[in-house]
């Protein structure tokens, strides 16, 4: 089948940097991302649109207009070119251009918030905004409609053969539900290339329902709640009703079809978590005890060293009727780089992803109940990030503990519950003691002893000397948890 004209594209670039100089002009490389893009009031489908970082460009490309429009972002002016100076990809999820490509000014642009432009050109009203989402059940034609550019990635795509030929060769009917958003970069990097997998794999017995979700998650409620959807694409597999398997976001093996197979022969592959990290430091057990040393929880964690000179903490936390799972990362000056927290309590699930710039602190909270809440803080250049991974806890407070004097910290405490991404900045005190050695269930350690406080609460803390990561801790009411087994796997940033 031929690849018809695209509907509509916007174009938003998720890695830029200016390419070759072809002809003595540089050329620039433009990628995809989904955006609404009306003309005179009508949504335009058969509009493309494509967004430049350095320097910052948006440029719209319509069969209802003459000529490609050019935004200056910076400069806010528009100009116009002719539409052959974008040379697009067989996918038409990219395009380059030439920085030297002939224009004429048009005017200028309003912006009405970071990433909605009004303006007008030739007497013709133009506005770009994000895309809200399709939302509900939809069909595969509906989709491709509301975002072409997914038939292009679709057409364009070989899949492996082996993974056509297990999903062709599945001889028990099941239920394959597809929740995405058709405003979300990784459902477009994954559901075009599954959908055209499973065209090719033509097994009637895989019932396939597509289930979109609007870029709030609150629409349709019923779904984010009773599928405990946090996030985009998520894939669920059913069989007689009962779930034998998801994929949430990535998939643990290259493609979604991979994991689709391996669900389907019962073989479903854990998955290693989306974030890059570089070898396995350590890994080990933490046990939660109560005042009177009754076991209360318990942490499993792995420690990676990461490319940028930094550390990775992957953490698994049980507590009563709670599961917390956390990617904590600090980067070469042990600063936060990143945190994910996802907590399951019964059928509830939320997940917080924190992102961290000058001088601010952004956590954006998706729940299956609570649609999308978000916080952003400002933060002292310096500050600890407590994210109830014990195994983080070391980072935190590192610079802090090197000198015998008491030091002045602050530090932001993720919140502990599923409806909420509204954490605190505590004024903390970290009184160094000295090194001695500890003996724990893992093993004796030479470790640094301080005593850290914040309110009302005192808390003494062993800290391996080495690899910084606690080694027992205490609170003054009597809570404690010990490193109760250790396996150090490599030497590695810390």
């Amino acid at each position: 089948m031929k690849v018809k004209a695209p509907g509509l594209l916007v174009l938003l670039l998720c890695a830029i940097a200016p390419g070759a100089r072809a002809g003595g002009f540089e050329t620039f490389t433009w990628n995809d991302v989904t955006r609404d893009v009306y003309i005179d009031n009508e949504v335009d489908r058969s509009a493309q649109v494509l967004m430049l970082d350095a320097p910052r460009r948006v440029a719209v490309i319509s069969p209802k207009l003459d000529r490609a429009l050019v935004l200056d972002v910076g400069e806010r002016t528009v100009s116009t070119v002719a539409k052959e100076a974008f040379r697009m990809s067989p996918d038409r999820a990219s395009a380059t251009s030439d920085s030297a490509a002939p224009s004429e000014a048009a005017g200028k642009f309003a912006q009405v918030d970071g990433s909605t432009y009004l303006f007008a050109v030739n007497g013709r009203a133009v506005l770009i905004k994000p895309h809200p989402g399709l939302t509900g059940e939809v069909s595969e034609a509906r989709l491709m409609e509301t975002v072409p550019v997914w038939r292009s990635l679709m057409e364009a795509y070989k899949p492996a053969p082996e993974a056509v030929s297990a999903l062709r060769a599945a001889n028990a009917e099941a239920a394959v539900t597809v929740v995405l958003g058709s405003w979300c970069p990784d459902s477009k990097n994954y559901v075009p290339r599954l959908l055209k997998a499973l065209h090719e794999a033509g097994n009637d017995r895989l019932r396939v329902n597509i289930i979109g979700i609007d870029s709030q998650f609150h629409d349709p409620m019923a779904t984010i709640q009773q599928r405990g959807i946090t996030n985009v694409p998520t894939l669920i597999v059913e069989r007689g009703g009962r779930e034998i398997g998801r994929v949430v976001e990535t998939p643990a093996s290259e493609t979604m079809e991979q994991d689709l197979a391996a669900i389907l022969n019962g073989k479903q592959p854990p998955h290693p978590g989306r974030w890059e990290r570089g070898p396995k430091i350590a890994q080990g057990l933490y046990v939660y005890k109560d005042a009177s040393g009754k076991e209360r929880g318990r942490e499993r964690w792995e420690l990676y060293s990461t490319a940028e000179g930094g550390n990775l903490v992957h953490s698994e936390i049980t507590t009563g009727d709670t599961a917390t799972e956390i990617w904590h990362r600090v980067d070469a000056a042990r600063k936060p780089s990143m945190v994910e927290i996802t907590r399951r309590r019964g059928p509830g699930v939320a997940r917080a992803r924190y992102r961290f710039g000058d001088g601010s602190l952004t956590a954006r909270l998706r729940g299956n109940g609570s649609g999308v809440v978000e916080q952003t803080l400002s933060v002292p250049e310096k500050y600890a990030f407590t994210s109830q991974a014990v195994a983080a806890e070391g980072w935190s407070w590192s610079e802090n503990i090197k000198g015998p004097d008491a030091k002045d910290a602050i530090r932001y405490v993720a919140p502990l519950q599923l409806d909420s991404t509204v954490g605190t900045l505590q004024a903390v005190s970290i009184e160094a003691k000295g090194e001695e050695p500890v003996r724990v269930p893992a093993g004796e350690f030479r470790s640094r002893h301080f005593v850290r406080r914040a309110g009302h609460e005192q808390s003494d803390w062993w800290m391996h000397t080495e690899l910084n990561i606690p080694v027992r801790g205490k609170t003054s009411t009597g809570d404690e948890f010990v490193l109760a087994s250790m396996e150090v796997l490599k030497a590695g940033n810390h």
